[in-house]
C-alpha cells in the first residue's frame, strides 16, 4: 500500500493528547506532524481519536476467528489462550494454534497457557481433572510444540516445582504469571523473586484481600515488580475494586484484557455482561478491548490516554514488544481510530486497512 497520512486526528501518544496527523509508511509511523504537507495521500478522521492498536493477552477461540472478531474493536494483536487438557491435546491443540496461517485482522503473537499448571481448588469454570504439578520435561515438549511462539504461562506458585517452573519461563522468555491458586502472599513474593511478572485476571481465582491473612491478591496490589491483568467489565470486578487497583498499582503496572471466551463453544449462558456455566460459576467475559477502555475512562474517571496505555503500552512492554504499544515514529503502524461515543471507526495492522466501519 502506498504511503498515507492519518489526519485531523485526536492522538494519544505517550506525551498526551495533541491534534495532528500521521504518516504511514511501509507498515510502520514514519512522521507525526500538525498537518501533512500538502499533495500527500490522506485519510481524514476528523473528531476521532487515534491511539496505538490494544494488545489482548487473554482471549479465547480459534485465532482465525478471534482475529478477525477483534479487530472489530480495535485489537491488533492478541495471545490465544488455552486451558488445562490433557497432555497429548495440549501439545497437538498448541501446535494448531502457533502454526496458523496469517489472520485477516488482529496478529496473534503467540500462545497463553492458562493451566494446568494451577490450583483446582481455585479453578473457577477450568476443568479441574486435567490440572496438574509443572514437570521440566512437559515444559519442554510444550514449548517445542508452539515452537517459540509460548508468551505466557499461568501458574499457581503453591503447587510443588512451581518456582522451578518459573524459573524456566524467565531462562526461556516466557511471562510467567501467577493465577488460579490459593497461595499467601510470601508464597507469592517468593514467586516473583524467582521470576514470575504478573498475575492473571486480578482479583479473579484467588484469595480475596485480607488484612491479617495476606494473599496472592495483597502481594500483587503491593508488589511493583508485578503487572496486573484486569476484566474490566464491571462483573468480575466491581468498580471500586478497580478504583483501589488503580490507586495501588497505577496505569503503568495495569494491563487490560477481555478474558473473552464468546468464540470459544463452550456450553455457558449470558447474563449481565459475563458468561456462566450451568451450575452458575463465571465463566469468562462478553468484553470487548474498546468496551474495557470505554469502562475504565467512564466509569473510573480515568484520563483517556491512561486507559489507552493499559490497553496497550503496558501488554506490548510486558510480551517484549518493542515496536507496538505507542505512537512514534519508528513503531509498527498498528492503530485504532474511534469516536468520542468509543466506536472503532477503523483498525490498521502493520499499516493494513482490516476493519472499516460502514459509514466511516
Amino acid at each position: 500500500m502506498a504511503d498515507f497520512w492519518l489526519t485531523h486526528a485526536k492522538l494519544i501518544t505517550p506525551r498526551g493528547i495533541t491534534s495532528g496527523a500521521l504518516k504511514v509508511s511501509q507498515g510502520r509511523i514514519a512522521a507525526i506532524r500538525r498537518s501533512a504537507p500538502r499533495g500527500a495521500r490522506t485519510i481524514s478522521v476528523r473528531g476521532s481519536y487515534l491511539a496505538p492498536g490494544f494488545i489482548d493477552l487473554h482471549v479465547w477461540g480459534p485465532p482465525d476467528i478471534v482475529s478477525r472478531d477483534a479487530a472489530r474493536a480495535g485489537t491488533t494483536s492478541f495471545l490465544t489462550t488455552l486451558g488445562p487438557e490433557p497432555p497429548r491435546d495440549l501439545l497437538r491443540h498448541a501446535v494448531e494454534r502457533t502454526h496458523a496461517e496469517p489472520h485477516e485482522g488482529a496478529v496473534c503473537v503467540g500462545l497463553h497457557l492458562e493451566g494446568p499448571f494451577v490450583n483446582p481448588a481455585r479453578a473457577g469454570a477450568l476443568p479441574k481433572r486435567w490440572m496438574r504439578v509443572p514437570t521440566a520435561s512437559e515444559l519442554d515438549r510444550v514449548a517445542r510444540a508452539a515452537a517459540g511462539r509460548l508468551k505466557m504461562m499461568t501458574i499457581a506458585p503453591e503447587l510443588r516445582g512451581a518456582d522451578a517452573a518459573i524459573r524456566w519461563c524467565r531462562r526461556h522468555r516466557v511471562v510467567a504469571s501467577l493465577g488460579h491458586s490459593t497461595a499467601d502472599a510470601n508464597t507469592a513474593y517468593g514467586a516473583v523473586d524467582a521470576g514470575a511478572s504478573a498475575v492473571t485476571h486480578v482479583f479473579n481465582g484467588m484469595q480475596p484481600l485480607h488484612h491479617r491473612d495476606p494473599s496472592l491478591l495483597n502481594a500483587a496490589l503491593t508488589d511493583d515488580r508485578v503487572t496486573t491483568m484486569v476484566i474490566a467489565d464491571g462483573v468480575h470486578v466491581g468498580h471500586s475494586a478497580l478504583r483501589l487497583l488503580l490507586q495501588a498499582k497505577g496505569p503503568q503496572r495495569i494491563a487490560l484484557v477481555t478474558d473473552s471466551i464468546r468464540r470459544q463453544g463452550w456450553q455457558v449462558t449470558a447474563r449481565s455482561g459475563a458468561y456462566y456455566t450451568r451450575r452458575g460459576v463465571l465463566a469468562g467475559s462478553c468484553l470487548t478491548m474498546i468496551e474495557a477502555v470505554k469502562r475504565m475512562a467512564t466509569a473510573c474517571g480515568v484520563p483517556l490516554a491512561d486507559a489507552i496505555r493499559m490497553a496497550s503500552e503496558v501488554p506490548a512492554r510486558l510480551l517484549r514488544l518493542g515496536s507496538r504499544g505507542a505512537l512514534r515514529v519508528g513503531a509498527r503502524a498498528d492503530l485504532v481510530i474511534f469516536d468520542r461515543t468509543f466506536r472503532v471507526r477503523l483498525t490498521l495492522v502493520g499499516g493494513r486497512l482490516v476493519y472499516q466501519r460502514r459509514g466511516s
